[in-house]
């Protein structure tokens, strides 16, 4: 006859319990970990995904919508497109994600070329608006993937990334804020060469990065020369190209009043409305949607809804101190802000070259005449190039210029 004993089960005591519990939260956190990208500083490649490639022909085809009336440069490379996602640095110093495309040209052997990083124009500054989103969408805010497929048609290693706070949820552009736009454009070169330590291309970017902007963008590239030697004091910068560069927030609400409804409401979120407050600038009709009107609407759309001219958006006393140019005086704390957020004089002593239209109606001549000197005389040589009878947008007219002088700069640095 067999006898069975029952055993005693055996237990944990309070130590063992709570030792096999953080052993599990480790692990989960572990998996946790592993399935989300981390943030190693700015500038480090959080990912790169192969998204198109183009042959010449194709860049011709492309270039054709951007270039009208005037000469279509002949594509020499075939190019591929990538999509990056790279960190950067926000506002309150947290760590942000950029999203920007890379577009390189494809050579047969090895070979060393400019870095050529452009700021695009204003597109708005919600998230539907961002620059990425023109080339998905079929619309046109200024044809910025058509323009880098021209550039890297040319055997030019091109980076376009969309501005700060772009892809991040219930976040809006850091619209014409300096160290935001500086940041995301230093990173992307700093995002480009980790790129190119993994990869396997022929084509390999020059050490100095060539940053060029239209419109919005030049002020961005004039923002990240002037933050770069403390924000980035690695990296070199071997030149800057403006086409109708705006790197004057005042100037800009003179000449061009379309954009500074948005510009307003990004800078009173900044700084408070107690230092910067809408209602002092804008009149009442403006006022009223204000927050709503700038999240709905895109380039195009700011275009049909403000007023080109600034009698119609600025209150009279705010209209005429901004008009005689004493807004010194009458709005001290809103100066303030506007000079403080203007961008290229600090003396970064890059080489500069402005390609401006004779006929612009978003920065005069005078005021852009005026800037160039003022480059020249804290230590940046300049080349100022003005094309009679052209508006705004002088990518397309400036297109050989831009590319000799780029060459040029990138030479003079090897």
């Amino acid at each position: 006859m067999h006898t069975f004993e029952t055993m005693p089960s055996p237990t944990l005591d309070q130590a063992q319990f709570h030792g096999m519990r953080l052993f599990q939260l480790i692990i989960a956190l572990l998996l946790w970990l592993a399935a989300v990208p981390l943030f190693a500083g700015a500038g480090s490649l959080v990912s790169a995904t192969h998204q198109a490639s183009y042959s010449a022909r194709e860049i011709n085809s492309s270039s054709a919508r951007l270039f009208t009336g005037g000469d279509v440069p002949n594509a020499i490379f075939d190019v591929d497109v990538y999509a990056l996602r790279y960190e950067s640095t926000g506002l309150d110093q947290e760590p942000t994600p950029i999203y920007a495309h890379l577009f390189i040209p494809r050579y047969a052997r090895q070979t060393t070329r400019p870095l050529y990083v452009f700021g695009a124009g204003t597109t708005g500054l919600s998230d539907g608006c961002r620059t990425s989103r023109e080339a998905e969408a079929g619309v046109n805010w200024g044809l910025y993937r058509n323009h880098m497929l021209a550039v890297a048609g040319q055997g030019v290693i091109g980076v376009l990334p969309d501005y700060m706070y772009f892809g991040v949820p219930d976040r809006l552009q850091a619209y014409f804020v300096p160290d935001a736009e500086g940041r995301v454009l230093l990173d992307a070169v700093r995002a480009a060469h980790a790129f190119f330590e993994d990869s396997e291309t022929a084509v390999r970017p020059a050490p100095g990065a060539v940053f060029a902007g239209f419109s919005q963008g030049g002020h961005a590239i004039f923002a990240a020369a002037d933050i770069a030697a403390e924000y980035a004091p690695e990296l070199e910068i071997s030149g800057l190209i403006g086409y109708g560069p705006t790197t004057n927030i005042e100037q800009l609400f003179r000449e061009f009043s379309v954009v500074a409804a948005p510009l307003i409401y990004t800078y009173a979120e900044i700084y408070g409305r107690n230092r910067f407050d809408p209602g002092i600038m804008l009149q009442d009709r403006w006022l009223e949607n204000l927050a709503v009107d700038v999240r709905r609407l895109c380039i195009l759309g700011l275009q049909n809804y403000y007023p080109w001219g600034p009698e119609g958006l600025f209150r009279r006393p705010f209209l005429n101190a901004l008009r005689n140019r004493r807004l010194h005086i009458s709005f001290p704390e809103i100066h303030s802000i506007l000079r403080e957020n203007s961008t290229g004089l600090s003396g970064h002593g890059v080489p500069v070259l402005i390609l401006q239209g004779g006929n612009d109606v978003v920065v005069n001549l005078r005021d852009q005449a005026e800037f160039a000197q003022n480059l020249q005389d804290r230590g940046s040589e300049v080349e100022y190039v003005v094309y009679p009878g052209n508006r705004h947008d002088t990518r397309q007219i400036g297109f050989s210029d831009a590319l000799s002088w780029m060459m040029k700069q990138s030479l003079s640095q090897e």
